[in-house]
C-alpha cells in the first residue's frame, strides 16, 4: 500500500522555507531563505509581515514554512506552517 502523500517517511529530512527576522541598526531585516527581503523599523510590523508571507505561501503552494527570530547564536521559532 503506498504511503499517504501528506506523510513523510520516518528519518527523512523535512525541508522548510524559513522567514527569519534579524535585528539591525535601523530596525528588523526580514530574510526569505537566504535572500534579504525587506527592512522594518518595528518588530511588530516585521513579525506580522513574515507570518502573513509564510502562511500564504504554505496555503497557496503547500510549501512548509516557519518564522524565526534570530538573535546572534540563539533563535526562536514564532510560527510553523506545514
Amino acid at each position: 500500500m503506498p504511503a499517504h502523500p501528506a506523510r513523510r517517511p520516518c528519518g527523512s529530512p523535512m525541508h522548510r522555507l524559513l522567514f527569519t527576522l534579524v535585528p539591525v541598526a535601523t530596525g528588523w531585516q526580514l530574510y526569505e531563505g537566504p535572500q534579504g527581503r525587506a527592512c522594518y523599523p518595528h518588530f511588530d510590523e516585521a513579525r506580522d509581515s513574515a507570518r502573513l508571507m509564510a502562511a500564504t505561501l504554505h496555503e497557496h503552494h503547500g510549501i512548509p514554512t516557519a518564522v524565526v527570530v534570530g538573535m546572534g547564536a540563539e533563535s526562536v521559532m514564532l510560527a510553523v506552517h506545514g
